[in-house]
């Protein structure tokens, strides 16, 4: 019975995760396509300032990850309970926190944040105006998909992710029709284009509240005084919003002290590398998302092994879905930058490589911490990790007053969350006894490094013999993901993970093709 019920979560499992790889697709490809755009309309220079002030807005982004996580993980708990009097406390809690923080950071960013921006940044005179307009734009715009937050929780503790994935995408070719109509009218391109940023978060805002409100009856306000629910939603963000801290700073920080030591076009090199960090990091979510209730849920009911078999399916989905697309991307990036951007810079080159590098060592930790946040364990596990991660800026600091090259910010990215990793590690072992460090060792990193060695290798072969660039990238293109795949079956994993694999993949071919 235990195996029945098992492997009727595996294909639900499975589905979801293919319904996000196919948006993950979609939106990536839209994504690479709207920087090329918005790069030809704005200029390296203003694309380079956009990304310098989005970075001082967006150092708060993490708030809706962060919020959205911990209503989510509520909202599901209590569906499972069938108690819509306490999903809708959880809703009503969570409009009125948003008010609130949504007021704080008006406060925050039209003082502290505007004397930042007016004092500190490196930007050229004559583009101040357009600044300042994009700067107000930009926080209106972050305050929307606040208030998005506990629409979204709600599709996604009911596994509506179909609802998610259109509204997704929707919002995305809105960011496209806004980067084509720059330059078509008289205002200012830096202005008009955060103008239409603000206008496409409302209109994604009032898709959610609409749908929500439809289809959901815990998604209506009720005055709610319930203490403890307001401290349990509070206790939970609070120190997964400690770890994202850590995490944004490395990457918006980073962004801050490139402006300061070497200005706007470096800025636009790391803006471009970035854009690739999403790409990567939206194919681990497509693999983490459906994965994490379910190990949650495992947990919950003690069902350890199955939850030991997920983890490792997903430490190995990740890893080698990024190997196999990570890896000729790193070795073709000249001829990728330059068909994608008209770019052959080597500052552009060398950040988008690194960042690739950075993703992978970063990415592995979503299973760790999916585990993590399942025992409750939160709060030390943050401390013992974050503290290691927030070295990276001074890192960079002290890199770039001994004028070593700027790329030695996305280095001191990847050494640090190398060691935050290894940290996590013992961490997970101290508080989930289920787990081995020496297993996860022989299980996974030794036949990566492996993998990983003979991929590169073969790879690095072909690019050098074969002359002709187009037929290269193709053949490249076309052999590592082959290799990596077939590789990864075949030493990667071992009979009861082929065995998943197998009905994930039986499960899509039973229910989209055979259908």
């Amino acid at each position: 019975m235990p195996d029945i019920k098992e492997s009727a979560k595996t294909k639900n499992i499975a589905s979801n995760t293919l319904f996000l790889f196919v948006r993950m697709l979609v939106i990536t490809f839209l994504n690479l396509y709207i920087v090329r755009v918005i790069i030809k309309g704005l200029g390296v220079e203003d694309y380079g300032i956009f990304n310098t002030i989005a970075g001082v807005v967006t150092v708060a982004s993490f708030l809706t990850g962060v919020l959205s996580l911990s209503v989510q993980r509520f909202f599901s708990f209590y569906i499972g309970k069938n108690d819509i009097q306490k999903q809708t406390e959880i809703y009503s809690s969570c409009i009125n926190i948003i008010a609130i923080l949504s007021i704080l950071i008006i406060l925050l960013f039209e003082t502290i944040g505007l004397w930042f921006v007016n004092t500190q940044l490196v930007i050229p005179a004559a583009r101040m105006t357009a600044v300042m307009c994009l700067y107000q734009f930009t926080i209106f715009t972050f305050i929307f998909s606040l208030f998005q937050i506990p629409y979204t929780a709600a599709i996604f503790a009911h596994e509506d992710i179909g609802v998610y994935a259109i509204v997704s995408t929707i919002e995305c070719l809105l960011r496209l029709g806004a980067a084509i109509l720059i330059g078509m009218f008289m205002i200012d391109n830096l202005s008009f284009y955060g103008m239409c940023l603000l206008i496409s978060s409302f209109i994604i805002f009032i898709i959610y509240i609409l749908y929500g409100k439809a289809h959901y009856k815990e998604c209506h306000y009720r005055k709610t005084t319930d203490r403890k629910l307001y401290k349990e939603l509070l206790s939970f963000s609070g120190w997964t919003l400690f770890g994202n801290v850590a995490n944004i700073g490395m990457q918006q920080g980073n962004i801050i002290l490139l402006n300061i030591f070497f200005g706007a076009t470096i800025n636009a090199a790391f803006g471009v590398a970035l854009q690739i960090n999403n790409a990567f990091g939206a194919l681990c979510n497509s693999i983490i998302i459906p994965l994490r209730p379910a190990m949650i849920k495992a947990y919950a009911e003690d069902n350890f092994i199955y939850l030991n078999k997920l983890f490792s399916v997903g430490n190995k989905l990740i890893l080698y879905a990024l190997f196999a697309i990570g890896i000729p991307i790193i070795i073709e990036m000249p001829n990728i930058l330059n068909w994608w951007l008209g770019i052959t810079n080597e500052n552009f080159i060398i950040f988008s490589r690194l960042i690739i590098i950075y993703i992978v060592c970063l990415s592995m930790n979503n299973p760790i911490t999916a585990i993590i946040q399942a025992t409750g364990k939160v709060k030390a596990y943050h401390l013992k990790v974050e503290s290691i991660t927030l070295l990276c800026l001074p890192i960079s600091y002290v890199c770039f007053t001994l004028h070593l090259p700027s790329y030695f910010a996305l280095i001191s990215m990847i050494v640090v969350s190398i060691l935050a990793h290894i940290v996590r590690l013992f961490c997970l072992h101290e508080y989930y006894q289920q787990f081995s460090i020496s297993s996860y060792l022989k299980s996974l990193v030794i036949p990566g490094v492996l993998i990983l060695t003979l991929g590169i290798v073969s790879s690095c072969l072909l690019h050098q013999n074969i002359e002709h660039n187009t037929l290269r990238v193709i053949i490249v293109f076309l052999y590592s993901p082959i290799f990596f795949i077939v590789s990864a079956l075949l030493i990667g994993t071992n009979k009861t993970e082929k065995k998943i694999i197998y009905n994930y993949v039986n499960s899509f071919i039973a229910k989209r093709i055979c259908r």
